[in-house]
């Protein structure tokens, strides 16, 4: 039964990175295909920082928090949001 929940839950992750830093963020997501959708919120529009949620398969979240790890050791990456949540 544990297992059959678990193929139903999505990780979900918001988080902040400079602005200068977001195109490269998004090329990382994007090189890394398939681990995960994401989007910039637009309440961080015109701020000098995007703010980025995120959601992958429960499956891959300690894929998605390495790639995390390893940008946060280039630039700054502040984590607003990690949840885990049921796929509807």
């Amino acid at each position: 039964m544990n297992e059959m929940i678990e193929h139903n839950q999505l990780f979900h992750m918001t988080i902040r990175v400079p602005k200068d830093q977001s195109a490269f963020t998004y090329f990382t997501f994007e090189a890394n295909d398939g681990l995960c959708f994401y989007s910039t919120l637009e309440s961080s529009l015109g701020e000098p920082y995007r703010d980025i949620d995120i959601k992958t398969h429960i499956s891959m979240k300690e894929e998605l928090e390495r790639l995390i790890g390893v940008l946060s050791s280039a630039y700054p990456i502040e984590i607003l949001k990690q949840v885990i949540v049921e796929d509807k």
